[in-house]
């Protein structure tokens, strides 16, 4: 199943090529997603964690940079994972391209390449697919949060800066929730069948 997404960073294209590169970035911001140690080959350990309605996936494997093309900003990321508490697997090959965008910004377009077995496969290409487009969405607004910057503090009147507060934590994907994601899902293919009837 291929499944191709674009979104855009508020950085220049080589600074938001470099954050893509960072596993310690990207991870955090996918949902239900929890970056574990590296393995000898590269590799970093990967649990991800969906739930669809009363289905609970919980996967647990390992993801890595496979391959990196700095002049084109190209990489390809490679994703291997077993179902912790059943028979299925996942395994997802991941090309990422980087572009000007203008004003400073930058365009990701992302190219999906998802093998499924098991229960979660059975659920139908359809809702996998519009999971799959969600993920890469609140991936995209998490990275999106990482990389603005921060708003400088105000010294009207000559008055001295306030003390330095500590920096917040990081931005974190929360993980899929069954019950928004199912209603979620189901407003759109409403909305889109909607659509379909007023042409």
């Amino acid at each position: 199943m291929e499944i191709a997404t674009d979104f855009e960073l508020p950085l220049a294209a080589d600074d938001a090529y470099r954050m893509l590169l960072d596993l310690e970035q990207v991870a955090p911001c996918m949902p239900g997603a929890s970056l574990g140690n590296e393995r000898d080959d590269g590799s970093r350990e990967l649990t991800v964690t969906v739930r669809l309605g009363p289905m609970k996936f919980v996967y647990g494997g390992t993801v890595r940079i496979s391959e990196r093309h700095d002049e084109e900003r190209r990489a390809v990321l490679v994703g291997a994972a077993d179902e912790q508490r059943g028979q299925g697997s996942a395994s997802a090959t991941i090309t990422m391209t980087v572009s000007e965008n203008g004003d400073g910004a930058s365009r990701v377009d992302s190219l999906a390449v998802l093998d499924l077995t098991g229960r979660a496969a059975q659920t139908g290409r359809g809702i996998v697919e519009d999971v799959s487009r969600r993920m890469v969405r609140d991936m995209a607004s998490c990275l999106a949060a990482k990389a603005a910057p921060a708003e400088p503090e105000s010294t009207e009147g000559g008055a001295p800066p306030a003390p330095a507060r500590p920096a917040a934590p990081a931005p974190q994907a929360k993980p899929i929730s069954g019950g928004k994601l199912f209603l979620s899902l189901l407003w759109e293919r409403i909305a889109r069948l909607w659509r379909r009837g007023e042409r």
